[in-house]
């Protein structure tokens, strides 16, 4: 299965909904990972103690160590993806440095992307949602280039082999979010409406063995 050519307009009724208040979700998001953050690092300085007073050394104390970093980084991952993004609002580049590159969270996906010294949040929420969304056709791993346009942001992810599954991607299309949407496939249609929010299109083409993706 490949994703085939297409482009949908945001305005549509299947992807936003009237403006009813804040972004519920989105401050879900950010108060979660705020919330989380802090007990996480917490563990870490604690752990990072231990070590240093040769209480505790060996498998066991990489193992918490390895574990307590990688929770972080998906904390911060998700309160970029999932979490209050204002007009205006920046994100430090190091920051996005720190959580696209390799580390203990066994991803496959290796991410090529020279982030700009000034990145507003908006855009970093976008780029990491559609990055979610490609890891999900990326399950034996692959690459993925990110780099800014004129008006948007382009991402291609190749690989060997990719496995895309086809009820999620039509949410980008324009089709209607499904009912029974499983949580591993939430963020396609986050990503819908962000890019929606946003006012931006998106056009997706696809092979055996590569995803395009501009908004």
């Amino acid at each position: 299965m490949t994703v085939s050519d297409t482009r949908f307009s945001p305005a549509g009724a299947a992807q936003t909904a009237p403006d009813q208040g804040p972004d519920l979700v989105s401050l879900v998001g950010s108060r979660m990972a705020h919330d989380l953050n802090n007990p996480v690092g917490a563990i870490a300085n604690g752990v990072e103690l231990l070590g240093l007073t040769g209480q505790a050394d060996g498998p066991e104390l990489a193992l918490i160590t390895e574990s307590v970093e990688n929770a972080r980084r998906r904390i911060k991952s998700f309160r970029i993806a999932f979490g209050a993004a204002a007009p205006g609002q920046t994100v430090a580049a190091d920051e996005i440095r720190s959580l696209i590159a390799p580390g203990p969270d066994g991803r496959r996906m290796e991410i090529d992307w020279p982030v700009p010294a000034t990145l507003f949040r908006t855009d970093a929420k976008a780029v990491f949602l559609a990055l979610m969304c490609l890891e999900s056709a990326l399950p034996w791993g692959g690459k993925v280039a990110v780099r800014p346009e004129a008006t948007g942001w382009h991402l291609v992810a190749a690989a060997e082999r990719m496995r895309v599954e086809p009820d999620p991607w039509l949410i980008l299309e324009g089709g209607p979010v499904p009912g029974d949407l499983p949580a591993k496939a939430v963020h396609f249609a986050l990503l819908a409406r962000e890019l929606a929010a946003q006012g931006r299109s998106i056009a997706i083409t696809g092979s055996d063995t590569s995803i395009d993706i501009r908004f």
